[in-house]
């Protein structure tokens, strides 16, 4: 369990769109000196090695959960599910394997002693994940009972080979120091990974240093915290701030999923060159100093998406212009990292930003850093920015915390460990990335200017990191006394103070890859990206793919209580029925997801009686009582079919 320490705001972009992130610290609810691992001392060598090995392995279980799928259908749904192929069930362990990405990121917060560090997985590309055989040889998955949910399971073995410097491992863990030693490191996965935040809410989110509302329901891995418990109130510094959850993480894993305990073993190996090459990940690219490449893909992100948010007057969205007005927006989303691939550290060093009172530090007194009024903290104004094909408008990437949260090397040059992992101390690590994940506020462009009223359009993000100078990619110029010297700019902060830059000896087309693109499909009006195909095997009522408009302005009586009845065509298949707010302004539906609907049910062939509440006015362009109707299958393999849900007394 963790210790109480910083808990590394935001676990990804810590530097955020809008620096909306707090910088505090982390009160753990309880703590252990070790939970469970076993060690082994390791017996020695290694002397003059050019680096490390370190085998990491596990064996564990991973499924999909039938309890929302009516029972009557449960059958045909699980022999579908045994039917899948190998890469269907291996994409799921993936993504269950990818829960560890808290914990071992930041894992010395889980130690009273605090001679542990960072412990991360290699780069997802260099892991080999295989379906375990059965006594008989046979991967066949299964149907159990998991705890009391109905499953469809299948167990699997996953290895990997860390490559790092020669003393890293013994710093990110004692018992890694020598060739030999071992390190198990314990979890609580869910059986299934998929659903998780619709089926435990934020039992298992630790939003600790978040703005509130950042968990995104396709990206939960990035909160995900076996050790989160309930709280009495809320905090910035706990796990819980949007919401109160009843239950533990360990709880709502028994009552609503169904839960697995694995250790993932970590062992010293001798180093051997042709297992080094097999392993061996990112290129490097600056050998005297840093260089960060913009906006890295990974599998494990979800694509970019388009979400439908209200934006009230006074948000603080509208203070740093991430939205082009009040009201209902259409927001395009995504995650990426910015990847230091230089062979050393990208420093920036001591900050301030949780105003401990001892002002603002380096970066503050050279107005680098701004005090934001709304948000109560400091803001790093020259990230970065985003666009949206050629238009405008753009959104410039504000932020006040530059960390180290993911490896995405794997080679000599990165470490397994690094100081950055809070935000009184910042910095990109060699080989590590600064990930910010898509549920973070202003992490996205505002499209709702777009014109898609004659159909989706397809253009390109566009991200252009540290396109001012302001962060050093390649070798800081010092003074005689080793500190940092600084050069003026035109800049002016908000309050028309001069902007000194830090200098820097930069590399060689030290910007040559500070831009990437990424093409998007902006769906039409009323659509966004629940209603996109289902591309991770997420199944039942639950689920926020998959969906098909049915209506967009339907009337009510705004604050009303509305009963429905919603039926489907004789003989068909069951269906998914799911109601959202509607925006008069932009006269659609907002496609919302199962957290945000006003109704959602399965309808089966006798139909089902829904009762919702009519919405009420928002502000005088929103005068509310309008909703929309959108439907899905329940599996995939089920047709669509059109839902009509008809008001009865």
């Amino acid at each position: 369990m963790k210790s109480s320490s910083p808990r590394h705001t935001a676990l990804g972009l810590s530097l955020v769109a809008s620096g909306l992130v707090a910088a505090t610290a982390l009160a753990a609810p309880g703590c252990s000196s070790d939970p469970g691992g076993t060690t082994s001392s390791g017996t020695g060598g290694g002397a003059g090695d050019p680096g490390a090995l370190v085998k990491v392995s596990t064996a564990s279980q991973v499924g999909v959960v039938l309890d929302e799928i009516p029972p009557a259908m449960r059958d045909k749904v699980a022999a579908g599910l045994v039917a899948k192929d190998a890469k269907f069930w291996i994409d799921r362990a993936r993504a269950q394997i990818n829960m560890t990405k808290y914990r071992l990121a930041f894992r010395s917060y889980y130690y009273v002693d605090g001679n542990r560090m960072q412990l991360p997985l290699p780069p997802d590309v260099k892991w080999n994940v295989a379906l375990k055989p059965d006594a008989m040889g046979a991967t066949k998955p299964r149907r159990t009972m998991i705890g009391t949910h109905d499953a469809v399971v299948v167990d699997y073995t996953f290895d990997s080979t860390l490559l790092t410097s020669a003393d890293s491992p013994g710093i990110a863990e004692p018992e890694l120091a020598k060739v030999g030693g071992s390190w198990d490191e314990p979890f609580i996965f869910p059986i299934d990974p998929e659903l998780l935040f619709q089926r435990t809410g934020y039992a298992c989110m630790d939003e600790g240093s978040f703005p509130p509302n950042s968990v995104d329901s396709e990206e939960t891995a990035v909160f995900y915290d076996q050790e989160c418990v309930a709280q009495g109130q809320a905090s910035k510094d706990a796990c819980h701030q949007t919401a109160l959850p009843p239950l533990s993480c360990v709880d709502a894993l028994d009552e609503s999923v169904g839960k697995i305990a694995v250790k993932v073993h970590f062992e010293r190996l001798p180093w051997d060159s042709a297992v080094a090459d097999a392993a061996r990940f990112g290129d490097v690219t600056n050998k005297t100093g840093a260089d960060i490449r913009a906006g890295v893909a990974s599998t494990l992100f979800p694509a970019p998406k388009v979400i439908y948010r209200y934006i009230p007057e006074g948000d603080c969205t509208l203070a740093e212009k991430c939205v082009g007005a009040p009201g209902w927006r259409r927001l395009l989303q995504f995650s990426s990292i910015n990847w230091n691939i230089g062979k050393q550290t990208l420093d920036i060093g001591a900050v301030d930003t949780a105003l401990t009172g001892m002002g603002g530090g380096d970066l503050a007194a050279h107005h680098i850093y701004e005090f934001s009024e709304c948000h109560q903290h400091y803001h790093f104004m020259h990230y970065g920015s985003f666009t949206f094909g050629d238009q405008q408008p753009s959104n410039s990437k504000r932020g006040f915390c530059l960390q180290s949260t993911d490896r995405l090397s794997n080679n000599e040059d990165s470490p397994l460990h690094n100081p950055y992992s809070d935000c009184s101390y910042q910095g990109i690590e060699a080989g590590w990335g600064d990930n910010y994940n898509a549920g973070i506020d202003c992490q996205w462009i505002d499209v709702t200017g777009y014109d898609v009223s004659q159909g989706p359009v397809k253009n390109a993000i566009h991200e252009d990191f540290n396109p001012d100078g302001f962060l050093c990619e390649g070798t800081p110029v010092l003074d005689s006394m080793g500190k940092q010297e600084y050069e003026h700019t035109t800049f002016m902060t908000a309050k028309g103070e001069p902007v000194d830059r830090p200098k820097c000896d930069f590399m060689t087309s030290w910007d040559a890859n500070n831009k990437r693109s990424e093409d998007v499909t902006l769906p039409a009006l009323g659509e966004s990206f629940v209603t996109e195909p289902c591309t991770r095997g997420q199944i039942g009522p639950l689920r926020n793919c998959g969906f098909k408009k049915q209506s967009d302005l339907e009337a009510c009586t705004p604050g009303a209580k509305v009963n429905l009845h919603c039926t489907i065509p004789a003989g068909a298949a069951p269906q998914t029925v799911r109601l959202c707010e509607s925006s008069q302004a932009l006269k659609s539906g907002t496609a919302c997801t199962q957290g945000f609907a006003i109704g959602n049910a399965v309808v089966p062939e006798a139909g089902v009686d829904l009762a919702i509440t009519c919405p009420a006015a928002r502000s005088a362009a929103e005068p509310g009582g309008a909703y929309s109707i959108y439907s899905s299958p329940l599996v995939d393999e089920d047709a669509a079919q059109t839902v009509t849900c008809a008001v009865v007394p």
